[in-house]
């Protein structure tokens, strides 16, 4: 209610969209989505030594000229080399699945005091 005195606002009825019918709204198309394009992953990469394990190779071979050496502290999986970074980004994801358990836990250990810490240069620190 308003104080004595004062009167209150009407409320306004919020302006209804116009329906749309399922033609409109997905450009005429219906059923199911069409294919996107082919992608080639990178698991089926037929270059000769991408994925290879990096200790095995000598980094002096004018053949990797280009390539990529990935690894992730704390994985099972060991450095490897990589022809292009698509492939890098590949064998990184599938290093990072291959965390081990104490590793995952000084991960989320350090997000955390990460979160705790005071932000430098702020008014607390």
């Amino acid at each position: 209610m308003a104080a004595p005195g004062f009167t209150a606002p009407k409320k306004q009825a919020a302006a209804r969209k116009k329906k749309t019918s399922p033609a409109e709204w997905n450009g005429g198309e219906y059923g199911m989505p069409k294919p996107g394009r082919l992608v080639e992953t990178p698991g089926t990469c037929t270059t000769p030594r991408c994925g290879a394990k990096a200790d095995s190779l000598d980094e002096s071979d004018p053949g990797l000229a280009g390539w990529t050496r990935a690894g992730v502290y704390g994985s099972r999986e060991p450095d490897r080399v990589w022809c292009s970074g698509l492939c890098a980004a590949y064998g990184i994801a599938l290093a990072e699945l291959r965390l081990t358990a104490t590793a995952r836990r000084t991960v989320e250990a350090a997000r955390q005091q990460q979160e705790q810490a005071p932000v430098k240069g702020s008014a607390d620190a």
